[in-house]
């Protein structure tokens, strides 16, 4: 007999066995993501033992400076880390920061190059610049992994973006800048943007290379005056958060001596405004936002919207910034001061970076051009082993800076949180670190 063939009947899904397998995978998916976090959170404890672990080395070293404190991430730079430690010499608290190597960097890390960097930072005092007092390059036992060592003063008061967005200095920067403020007064404005401009011109008249380092969070607040800080970084190659928007500015594609302008812009319009820029160039609706400060306005159209980008001194001609009374530059000590002459160590190193720089602003994917091989016969760059490593500098992209609205803290601090976490995974296990060459200021 032929039997006939029946459609299995679809099984009925029970309904709280459904919610069941549903609250499962919600659960698996939950799991997963506190997973990442704890191990992210973990290589960020361990990258903190580690950089602890290399400052005490450097330390017993340096007796000089003696450890206080090992602070947040203050900064938005991976792998940086910031130390309070105390000078012995002179009693005071200073502030050390430890930051990884750079693969873009040109120059050689030897006592020689470190003597040729302090002599250019005592030529490069100002008022308006904020001093190095000492630096070292430290490296692993096995020369594996190699730090750069910055001591400078320690303030209390923060930087021009802590002023901006009332911010406590010391908090994570995470932490400190995801909502707008109200932006500075109009005088205070005034004031902090002459002071900058007239950095700008010393620093312009002594050769110092055009970079993207500046910007409200390398802006030292001392005693209501502000002063450039972060020199350091355009010759360690490093790169800043801004650097890949700045880079995108048509002005700077065509000359990269405009960068340090269009970066004053930014400044300029970050403390008018309350917040940051997201885009090379200020929008309608942004000018907006500064309508109450006209003459402000009416310079940033000057830098961004022309065909051309005006000089500093073009700046510090306008009654905007002409009328600021400037009563550091007023001081009996600074005429010697400002006689300090560049050593040929220090020139050599100024050329060397200004080409870099240079050459890295101008290549359109912020590349440098292969054509660095001149500048390693002139001043002994490292083996080209260096080039191989991952530079962590260059994670930190556009979307980490801050939004008008300043609603995405929580994306923001998890970007950075999944840079940090990236960058971690290039640290070896704990090692010893040796100065390459120690000498305390004072002895120089």
């Amino acid at each position: 007999m032929m039997r006939l063939w029946k459609k299995p009947k679809k099984p009925q899904h029970c309904p709280e066995c459904t919610l069941e397998k549903y609250l499962k995978h919600i659960g698996r998916y939950e799991y997963t993501a506190l997973e990442a976090e704890s191990n992210s959170h973990e290589l960020e404890r361990k990258s903190r033992e580690r950089a602890h672990s290399a400052c005490l080395q450097y330390l017993k070293f340096c007796p000089r400076y003696g450890l206080v404190q090992h602070l947040n991430d203050i900064g938005s730079r991976v792998d940086k880390h910031w130390f309070v430690v105390r000078d012995t010499s002179v009693k005071t608290e200073r502030l050390l920061t430890l930051t990884p190597r750079s693969i873009q960097c040109v120059i050689n890390n030897d006592s020689e190059t470190r003597k040729s960097i302090m002599d250019l930072f005592l030529a490069l005092q100002h008022p308006y610049i904020y001093p190095v007092l000492d630096l070292e390059f430290v490296e692993d036992a096995g020369r594996d992994r190699a730090y750069n060592i910055l001591v400078i003063p320690f303030n209390s008061k923060g930087s021009l973006k802590d002023l901006i967005y009332k911010s406590c200095w010391h908090n994570d920067w995470a932490d400190k800048y995801g909502r707008r403020s109200d932006g500075l007064p109009l005088s205070q404005v005034q004031r902090l943007g002459r002071q900058i401009l007239e950095a700008l011109v010393f620093l312009k008249e002594r050769g110092f290379p055009p970079c993207c380092h500046l910007h409200t969070g390398n802006i030292i607040l001392q005693n209501g005056v502000a002063r450039l800080s972060g020199l350091e970084n355009a010759l360690m190659g490093y790169t800043s958060r801004i650097q890949p928007m700045i880079c995108k500015s048509h002005h700077v594609i065509a000359d990269s001596n405009s960068t340090d302008i269009i970066c004053f812009g930014h400044v300029l319009f970050e403390m008018s405004a309350g917040y940051e820029l997201t885009t090379p160039h200020p929008n309608s609706e942004n000018l907006h936002d500064i309508a109450h400060y006209p003459q402000v306005a009416e310079i940033l159209d000057m830098i961004f919207h022309q065909d051309t980008v005006p000089r500093v001194q073009d700046l510090l001609l306008l009654d905007f910034f002409r009328h600021i009374d400037l009563r550091e530059m007023r001081t009996t000590s600074l005429p010697h001061m400002f006689q300090a002459k560049l050593t040929p160590a220090a020139l050599k190193l100024l050329s060397i970076a200004t080409k870099h720089n240079t050459d890295f602003l101008e290549n359109e994917d912020g590349e440098t051009e292969s054509n660095t091989k001149e500048d390693e016969d002139e001043f002994e760059v490292e083996d080209d082993e260096e080039e191989e490593e991952v530079d962590d500098e260059y994670c930190m992209e556009s979307k980490s800076m801050r939004s008008k609205d300043g609603d995405g803290i929580s994306t923001k601090k998890a970007l950075k949180e999944e840079h940090r976490s990236l960058s971690l995974h290039t640290l070896d296990q704990q090692q010893m670190f040796i100065p390459l060459s120690v000498q305390p200021i004072s002895a120089r």
